[in-house]
């Protein structure tokens, strides 16, 4: 849209002010830089794995899509606004050079003005395109984020099922810390029942030190032990206690242990495998919200880039109608002097301002 594309019921102002750039330029540059952090971000952080390797080749497809889009805002879109802010500063220099006439030849500053508005106007086509090229970027912006978040989306479901989050417990880990607590419970009975034969075993040994030392005296002369009486059981030996306390802790407490060790590793490879899963939930997220604020941050940048480019017409406008109201004045171009005068303080808080922008841009 050009000057005479305003609306036509809305009266042009007669003045040279450059009527209310400051602010939409600030917004500009201020989201221009959000814009290029995000940018940066995606290009370097955008890597999403897939859980089906057929979905391979087309995620790393719509990842590259993404950040060559990144690759263009710092290369092409953020340059343009760089360049917005060298013309403002530009616009600036013709209102000086404007009021050094004035001042010099104030019967010849219409004619000035005049040989001027073609190049306000370029600078209002300049902002115009900057609008234009700005809002085609972020449509190629979000069409190309929104296939790579239906893969990101379509990923997260895969990974974590419909809620979207990886449950702390899953059925087969509350069946597995089930077998654990019985596997636990198998080796506390094993002991006890060891624990049992132990002492009875024990309680044994100690009645063959008793009757030993009972029949030591009646035995003393006998050069042989008489052999006991059919029916009668023979008093348990040394040998045999050992025998007796292999036989009671063979096997029993070891495969308890066996199986307890056996399927705690299986709950612990249960836990491994979800603390994995919520890691790459997580990564996966976190892609898709930078992804998000980036598209976001392209989006912030299109209205102030619009408004400047509205404001611009304004000013070309105004511009115009201020020239034709001082043809109609006969005062040796006194008033448009005088108005020049008062203009050209403003212009140049655009100019500082505009360059200390473009010095927050580049770096210098």
């Amino acid at each position: 849209m050009t000057s005479s594309q305003v609306a036509p019921n809305v009266r042009a102002r007669i003045t040279l002010d450059p009527l209310g750039l400051e602010e939409p330029l600030e917004r500009l540059v201020t989201a221009a830089q959000v814009a290029q952090v995000w940018a940066l971000v995606l290009e370097a952080q955008v890597s999403v794995g897939t859980a089906d390797p057929s979905d391979e080749h087309a995620m790393h497809m719509a990842q590259e899509e993404v950040r060559g889009n990144a690759r263009t805002y710092r290369s092409v879109q953020l340059p343009s606004v760089i360049h917005q802010l060298v013309l403002m500063a530009g616009a600036a220099d013709l209102v000086q050079s404007l009021y050094e006439g004035s001042v010099e030849s104030p019967e010849s500053v219409a004619s000035f003005l005049g040989e001027l508005m073609p190049i306000f106007e370029e600078h209002e086509q300049h902002a115009r395109d900057l609008a234009d090229k700005y809002e085609t970027f972020s449509k190629e912006t979000q069409d190309r984020l929104a296939a790579l978040a239906g893969r990101t989306h379509a990923e997260i479901k895969k990974i974590s099922g419909d809620d979207g989050r990886i449950a702390a417990k899953t059925k087969e880990l509350e069946v597995m810390q089930e077998e654990v607590r019985k596997d636990l419970d198998a080796v506390i009975s094993a002991s006890h029942k060891v624990g049992s034969g132990a002492r009875k075993i024990l309680d044994t040994v100690l009645d063959i030190f008793k009757d030993a030392a009972k029949k030591k005296g009646e035995d003393d002369g006998k050069s042989k032990k008489e052999k006991p009486s059919s029916g009668e059981a023979a008093p348990e030996s040394s040998e045999d206690v050992h025998e007796g306390i292999e036989d009671i802790t063979a096997g029993a407490i070891g495969a308890a242990l066996q199986k307890l060790r056996r399927d705690r590793a299986k709950v612990e490879a249960l836990y491994r495998e979800i603390a994995g899963l919520k890691s790459e939930l997580a990564t996966v997220k976190k892609i898709d919200s930078e992804c998000g604020a980036y598209g976001r941050s392209v989006r912030d940048v299109m209205r102030p880039a619009q408004e400047i480019a509205d404001t611009w017409a304004r000013v070309v406008t105004s511009f115009a109608a201020t020239l034709e109201e001082q043809a109609k004045k006969n005062d040796g171009g006194a008033w448009l002097a005088t108005e020049i005068s008062w203009s050209v303080i403003k212009w140049k808080t655009i100019q500082d301002q505009a360059e200390r922008l473009r010095a927050t841009v580049t770096g210098n």
